[in-house]
């Protein structure tokens, strides 16, 4: 689901002729199912691999963990331990990113290493 507000503002001079209309626009995007069924977080991804969040549900605490793994191996590139913050934050720099996401395609393929 989506929404969007807008502002239109519109300066007028008549003795030049001219308007200037400034345009704020707020839109409000519903992501569902963030974390799919793997409770994985691809936010890049290509041919060789993906990297982006997973979530586990440790005695009853969840736990984030930044990954960046490659498709032909049995192991994570990296993993690292990090909080709700640091994935709320990626998934802001995401979406603020014009390249990455998109309508129905919320994850950017990755550019070569």
């Amino acid at each position: 689901m989506s929404s969007v507000d807008r502002r239109i503002d519109v300066d007028l001079d008549t003795d030049e002729n001219v308007a200037i209309a400034v345009v704020e626009e707020r839109r409000e995007v519903e992501i569902d199912e963030l974390f799919d069924e793997n409770d994985e977080l691809r936010l890049w991804q290509d041919d060789a691999g993906w990297s982006g969040y997973i979530r586990k549900i440790v005695d009853g605490e969840t736990r984030y963990y930044s990954v960046n793994t490659r498709f032909d191996e049995d192991r994570w590139i990296s993993k690292i331990r990090c909080g709700e913050k640091a994935v709320h934050d990626a998934i802001r720099k995401h979406i603020e990113d014009r390249h990455a996401g998109g309508v129905g395609n919320f994850v950017k393929r990755c550019s070569p290493p």
